[in-house]
């Protein structure tokens, strides 16, 4: 299982280094350079697709940003949604 694998990554014996990827070219990078895991950073992807960082970059830009990512790549992708997109806790 993909969710066990990435658990398993933080277990070591070594330290889990994760590379922040900013589209679907720069994660493929990532993995053809032999890293474990991908993760994304907010900044990276706003500005990849002409938005400031702080919450600025729309859900589905975010969204479509995410999916090519993990298109390209077969490893375990972690993404950093900023404030999650909700005003409040109770929000879906």
């Amino acid at each position: 299982m993909p969710g066990q694998f990435f658990r398993s990554l933080h277990q070591g014996p070594g330290i889990l280094l994760l590379p922040n990827a900013w589209d679907a070219v720069t994660a493929r990078l990532i993995e053809s350079l032999g890293a474990k895991a991908v993760a994304t950073t907010s900044a990276g992807l706003a500005w990849s697709r002409g938005y400031p960082d702080g919450n600025a970059l729309p859900e589905d830009q975010l969204i479509a940003a995410i999916r090519d990512i993990a298109r390209v790549i077969r490893l375990p992708l972690t993404v950093d949604i900023e404030a999650g997109y909700s005003a409040s806790l109770q929000e879906d």
